[in-house]
């Protein structure tokens, strides 16, 4: 039996090549909503990233749309809990127009997708109005 284990355990694959493929590592549990870039670093020119425009926005398929917002929301999230730690800690954080940035791209999200559904509904409206039109039997006035 012993024998058997051992073989067992030696022809086992060696996983140790495959890796996901992220750009970034990978965070797990409360680690997940710690923004942990650059923590320690301090840089000379503060910038921080902007919006997303509408017009940025439209040009998206739903995938990507739905994609983007779960990023937003992981990220609002992440503000919230460094806006907390740093309220705790009376400190400031960094780059406070971020929280400004995701809540706008958040509400122009919105927007697209209502634009979006108005329009599919004006569509379908439309071509009921076209059904009904040429469905309806002509009038005979004679």
């Amino acid at each position: 039996m012993m024998f058997l284990n051992r073989f067992l355990v030696s022809r086992r694959p060696n996983l140790n090549y495959v890796k996901e493929f992220h750009s970034s590592r990978r965070r797990f549990g409360l680690e997940e909503f710690f923004d942990s870039r650059n923590r320690f670093k301090v840089r000379e020119n503060p910038v921080a990233g902007r919006g997303w425009e509408a017009s940025e926005l439209r040009r998206k398929s739903f995938d990507d749309l739905h994609k983007l917002w779960f990023v937003l929301y992981k990220e609002r999230n992440v503000l919230l809990t460094e806006t907390q730690r740093a309220r705790r800690n009376n400190l400031r954080i960094k780059f406070p127009q971020r929280k400004h940035h995701v809540r706008k791209s958040m509400a122009r999200i919105k927007r697209v997708l209502s634009e979006r559904r108005a329009a599919y509904r004006r569509s379908l409206a439309q071509e009921k109005e076209d059904e009904e039109k040429y469905d309806s039997p002509p009038n005979s006035s004679t």
